[in-house]
Protein backbone atom coordinates (compact mmCIF):
# COMPACT_ATOMS: atom_id res chain seq x y z
CA UNK A 1 0.00 0.00 0.00
CA UNK A 2 0.79 3.47 -1.04
CA UNK A 3 2.36 5.75 1.97
CA UNK A 4 -0.16 8.76 1.55
CA UNK A 5 3.04 10.76 2.20
CA UNK A 6 4.25 9.85 -1.38
CA UNK A 7 2.63 10.47 -3.88
CA UNK A 8 2.36 9.35 -7.59
CA UNK A 9 0.22 11.25 -11.10
CA UNK A 10 1.01 10.18 -14.68
CA UNK A 11 0.73 13.23 -17.11
CA UNK A 12 1.11 11.51 -20.29
CA UNK A 13 4.32 9.87 -20.49
CA UNK A 14 5.52 11.37 -17.41
CA UNK A 15 5.42 9.78 -13.97
CA UNK A 16 5.54 12.30 -10.96
CA UNK A 17 6.14 11.50 -7.63
CA UNK A 18 5.82 13.97 -4.63
CA UNK A 19 7.20 13.55 -1.14
CA UNK A 20 4.75 15.57 0.70
CA UNK A 21 5.61 15.67 4.26
CA UNK A 22 5.35 19.26 4.54
CA UNK A 23 5.18 19.79 8.27
CA UNK A 24 8.17 17.71 8.75
CA UNK A 25 10.44 19.35 5.74
CA UNK A 26 9.25 16.45 3.75
CA UNK A 27 11.68 13.95 6.15
CA UNK A 28 11.69 10.86 5.13
CA UNK A 29 10.69 7.85 8.05
CA UNK A 30 10.91 3.86 7.15
CA UNK A 31 7.53 4.12 5.67
CA UNK A 32 8.45 6.51 3.47
CA UNK A 33 11.76 5.88 2.41
CA UNK A 34 9.89 2.55 1.66
CA UNK A 35 7.37 4.15 -0.42
CA UNK A 36 9.56 5.85 -2.46
CA UNK A 37 11.21 2.93 -3.63
CA UNK A 38 7.81 1.29 -4.55
CA UNK A 39 7.04 4.62 -6.04
CA UNK A 40 10.51 4.46 -8.36
CA UNK A 41 10.73 0.75 -8.83
CA UNK A 42 6.49 0.87 -9.95
CA UNK A 43 7.21 3.75 -12.52
CA UNK A 44 10.26 1.72 -13.91
CA UNK A 45 7.78 -1.36 -14.71
CA UNK A 46 4.99 0.95 -15.85
CA UNK A 47 4.79 0.78 -19.39
CA UNK A 48 3.43 4.41 -20.38
CA UNK A 49 5.91 6.10 -18.13
CA UNK A 50 9.20 7.45 -20.00
CA UNK A 51 10.46 10.02 -17.36
CA UNK A 52 10.36 10.38 -14.05
CA UNK A 53 10.01 13.63 -12.46
CA UNK A 54 10.73 14.10 -8.64
CA UNK A 55 10.05 17.05 -6.51
CA UNK A 56 8.57 18.10 -3.22
CA UNK A 57 6.10 20.29 -1.76
CA UNK A 58 6.61 24.01 -2.59
CA UNK A 59 8.02 25.01 0.12
CA UNK A 60 10.98 22.25 0.33
CA UNK A 61 12.47 19.50 -1.83
CA UNK A 62 13.47 16.97 1.07
CA UNK A 63 15.25 17.48 4.36
CA UNK A 64 16.45 13.54 4.47
CA UNK A 65 16.10 11.33 7.02
CA UNK A 66 13.81 11.84 9.63
CA UNK A 67 16.67 11.74 12.57
CA UNK A 68 13.82 10.47 15.03
CA UNK A 69 13.34 7.72 13.01
CA UNK A 70 17.22 6.58 13.43
CA UNK A 71 16.58 3.97 16.27
CA UNK A 72 13.91 1.79 13.73
CA UNK A 73 16.12 2.28 10.56
CA UNK A 74 19.53 0.94 11.75
CA UNK A 75 21.50 -1.02 11.30
CA UNK A 76 20.19 -1.52 7.57
CA UNK A 77 19.99 -5.29 6.49
CA UNK A 78 19.99 -5.79 2.68
CA UNK A 79 16.24 -5.59 2.18
CA UNK A 80 15.46 -2.29 4.52
CA UNK A 81 13.47 0.70 3.11
CA UNK A 82 16.99 2.48 2.80
CA UNK A 83 18.64 -0.01 0.91
CA UNK A 84 15.56 -0.34 -0.92
CA UNK A 85 15.31 3.48 -1.88
CA UNK A 86 19.00 3.97 -2.45
CA UNK A 87 18.70 0.39 -5.10
CA UNK A 88 15.89 2.16 -6.60
CA UNK A 89 17.37 5.12 -7.50
CA UNK A 90 20.97 3.66 -8.50
CA UNK A 91 19.18 1.08 -10.50
CA UNK A 92 16.56 3.19 -12.94
CA UNK A 93 16.72 2.69 -15.93
CA UNK A 94 14.24 5.66 -17.16
CA UNK A 95 15.40 8.92 -16.74
CA UNK A 96 15.02 10.79 -13.95
CA UNK A 97 14.10 14.65 -13.60
CA UNK A 98 14.23 16.64 -10.22
CA UNK A 99 12.47 20.01 -9.27
CA UNK A 100 14.25 21.68 -6.23
CA UNK A 101 12.29 24.06 -3.94
CA UNK A 102 14.12 25.37 -0.57
CA UNK A 103 15.85 23.21 1.04
CA UNK A 104 17.33 19.74 -0.03
CA UNK A 105 19.24 18.24 3.09
CA UNK A 106 21.41 15.29 3.41
CA UNK A 107 19.69 12.04 1.73
CA UNK A 108 17.72 15.32 0.41
CA UNK A 109 20.82 16.21 -1.54
CA UNK A 110 22.30 12.60 -1.88
CA UNK A 111 19.60 11.61 -3.57
CA UNK A 112 20.12 14.11 -6.63
CA UNK A 113 23.19 12.44 -7.31
CA UNK A 114 20.94 9.91 -9.19
CA UNK A 115 19.01 12.09 -11.51
CA UNK A 116 19.92 13.34 -14.76
CA UNK A 117 18.83 16.96 -14.75
CA UNK A 118 17.82 18.88 -11.78
CA UNK A 119 16.51 22.34 -11.58
CA UNK A 120 16.50 24.31 -8.69
CA UNK A 121 14.89 27.37 -7.63
CA UNK A 122 16.98 30.12 -7.00
CA UNK A 123 16.43 30.02 -3.26
CA UNK A 124 17.07 26.45 -2.88
CA UNK A 125 20.10 25.61 -0.51
CA UNK A 126 21.64 22.33 -0.30
CA UNK A 127 23.86 20.48 2.50
CA UNK A 128 25.15 17.79 3.12
CA UNK A 129 25.54 17.77 6.85
CA UNK A 130 26.61 13.92 8.15
CA UNK A 131 30.07 14.69 9.56
CA UNK A 132 28.33 17.38 12.33
CA UNK A 133 25.83 14.07 12.90
CA UNK A 134 28.58 12.10 13.51
CA UNK A 135 27.86 9.95 10.60
CA UNK A 136 29.45 9.31 6.48
CA UNK A 137 27.16 10.40 3.39
CA UNK A 138 25.03 7.41 2.15
CA UNK A 139 23.50 7.03 -2.04
CA UNK A 140 27.31 6.30 -3.19
CA UNK A 141 27.89 9.91 -2.31
CA UNK A 142 31.25 9.58 -1.18
CA UNK A 143 32.18 8.17 -4.82
CA UNK A 144 29.34 10.74 -7.08
CA UNK A 145 29.44 13.67 -5.88
CA UNK A 146 33.49 13.96 -6.43
CA UNK A 147 32.79 13.37 -10.12
CA UNK A 148 30.00 15.48 -10.41
CA UNK A 149 31.30 18.89 -8.90
CA UNK A 150 35.70 17.47 -8.67
CA UNK A 151 36.86 16.52 -5.66
CA UNK A 152 38.01 19.64 -3.68
CA UNK A 153 34.56 20.65 -3.98
CA UNK A 154 33.26 17.64 -2.88
CA UNK A 155 35.76 17.34 0.24
CA UNK A 156 34.53 20.74 1.04
CA UNK A 157 30.65 20.65 1.19
CA UNK A 158 30.77 16.58 2.37
CA UNK A 159 32.83 17.91 5.24
CA UNK A 160 31.88 21.32 6.57
CA UNK A 161 28.49 20.94 5.93
CA UNK A 162 28.09 24.06 5.08
CA UNK A 163 25.05 25.36 3.19
CA UNK A 164 25.21 25.24 -0.89
CA UNK A 165 22.85 27.91 -2.75
CA UNK A 166 21.50 27.42 -5.87
CA UNK A 167 23.78 29.59 -7.69
CA UNK A 168 27.19 27.93 -5.87
CA UNK A 169 25.48 24.17 -6.66
CA UNK A 170 25.14 25.46 -10.63
CA UNK A 171 28.43 26.83 -11.17
CA UNK A 172 30.46 23.17 -9.72
CA UNK A 173 27.31 21.50 -12.07
CA UNK A 174 25.26 20.05 -8.86
CA UNK A 175 22.29 21.02 -10.90
CA UNK A 176 21.69 21.79 -13.80
CA UNK A 177 19.55 25.13 -14.44
CA UNK A 178 18.36 27.46 -11.55
CA UNK A 179 15.17 29.13 -12.50
CA UNK A 180 13.03 31.68 -10.25
CA UNK A 181 11.55 30.61 -7.07
CA UNK A 182 7.97 28.54 -8.06
CA UNK A 183 9.30 27.67 -11.81
CA UNK A 184 11.13 24.74 -10.84
CA UNK A 185 8.34 22.28 -12.27
CA UNK A 186 7.46 23.83 -14.73
CA UNK A 187 11.58 24.31 -16.00
CA UNK A 188 11.05 20.26 -15.31
CA UNK A 189 8.27 19.43 -16.59
CA UNK A 190 9.19 21.07 -19.83
CA UNK A 191 12.79 19.03 -19.67
CA UNK A 192 10.88 15.66 -18.69
CA UNK A 193 8.28 15.99 -21.98
CA UNK A 194 11.78 16.25 -24.01
CA UNK A 195 13.13 13.27 -22.90
CA UNK A 196 9.75 11.20 -22.58
CA UNK A 197 9.07 12.15 -26.27
CA UNK A 198 12.43 10.00 -27.53
CA UNK A 199 12.62 6.40 -28.47
CA UNK A 200 12.77 4.89 -25.17
CA UNK A 201 15.67 2.29 -25.83
CA UNK A 202 18.41 4.20 -27.06
CA UNK A 203 17.69 6.82 -24.57
CA UNK A 204 17.45 3.95 -21.63
CA UNK A 205 20.73 2.39 -23.56
CA UNK A 206 22.50 5.59 -23.24
CA UNK A 207 21.89 5.96 -19.36
CA UNK A 208 23.12 2.27 -18.72
CA UNK A 209 26.67 3.36 -20.88
CA UNK A 210 26.87 6.23 -18.55
CA UNK A 211 27.02 4.40 -15.50
CA UNK A 212 28.97 2.09 -16.90
CA UNK A 213 31.17 3.95 -17.85
CA UNK A 214 31.80 5.79 -15.14
CA UNK A 215 34.18 3.39 -13.82
CA UNK A 216 35.38 1.62 -17.28
CA UNK A 217 38.13 1.99 -19.44
CA UNK A 218 37.40 4.36 -22.84
CA UNK A 219 38.02 0.63 -24.60
CA UNK A 220 35.47 -1.08 -22.41
CA UNK A 221 32.80 1.75 -23.27
CA UNK A 222 34.04 1.41 -26.81
CA UNK A 223 33.07 -2.30 -26.53
CA UNK A 224 29.81 -1.51 -24.81
CA UNK A 225 28.74 1.08 -27.21
CA UNK A 226 29.71 -0.78 -30.35
CA UNK A 227 27.40 -4.17 -28.87
CA UNK A 228 24.11 -1.47 -27.85
CA UNK A 229 24.62 0.15 -31.89
CA UNK A 230 25.07 -3.46 -33.57
CA UNK A 231 21.55 -3.69 -32.28
CA UNK A 232 20.23 -0.48 -32.36
CA UNK A 233 21.56 0.74 -35.96
CA UNK A 234 20.21 -2.04 -38.12
CA UNK A 235 16.89 -1.75 -36.47
CA UNK A 236 16.73 1.50 -38.28
CA UNK A 237 16.39 0.56 -41.20
CA UNK A 238 13.25 -0.61 -41.11
CA UNK A 239 11.91 3.05 -39.50
CA UNK A 240 13.03 6.72 -40.74
CA UNK A 241 15.99 8.19 -38.44
CA UNK A 242 14.59 10.49 -35.90
CA UNK A 243 16.60 13.56 -34.87
CA UNK A 244 16.33 16.09 -31.68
Amino acid sequence: MMDTRITCEFDGAICFICMNRPEKRNALDGAMFDALANALVSAQGDARTRCVLLHGTDHGFCSGHDTTAFATLWPQRADGAVNRCIGAFSGRSKPLVAAVEGASVGFGATMLLHADWVVAGESAVFRFPFAGLGIVPEAGATALLARRIGDLAARDWLLSGRPIPAAEALEHGFVSRVVPHGDTRAAATEYAMRLAAKPPAPLQATLRLLREGATSTTREAIEREIAHLNTLIPALATAPIRHG
